[in-house]
């Protein structure tokens, strides 16, 4: 009787444990926090192609296969950027200490 008196009313001390674990853990795995952004957002149709430099609505996205490719509607290309230091190894100009190291290795040449 006093042992009915004393328990809790739902559930047992194993499902009383994981709950206070599920409240302690929520502010980090739960859902992220409402930001009020008044912002309008452009819409995507109207930006330039990284490539081409025409609008998005002109090209056609092929998702047929595993991967997805752009296709322009001209053969235009927008000038690349000439980069006058190495490279990292995703065809990047190289910065931080990557960028150090072939310094250092340019200057002991």
């Amino acid at each position: 009787m006093a042992r009915d008196i004393a328990s809790r009313e739902n559930g047992n001390a194993f499902t009383h444990f994981f709950d206070r674990i599920d409240r302690a853990l929520l502010p980090a795995f739960g859902p992220p926090p409402a930001i009020a952004d008044n912002s309008v957002a452009e819409p995507t149709d109207e930006k330039p192609c990284p490539i081409c430099g025409h609008p998005m609505f002109e090209h056609v996205i092929d998702h047929s296969t595993a991967n997805t490719v752009l296709i322009c509607p001209t053969d235009e290309r927008l000038p690349e950027t000439d980069v006058a230091g190495p490279l990292n190894e995703l065809g990047m100009p190289a910065s931080g200490k990557r960028a150090a190291k072939f310094a250092d290795r340019d200057a002991a040449r």
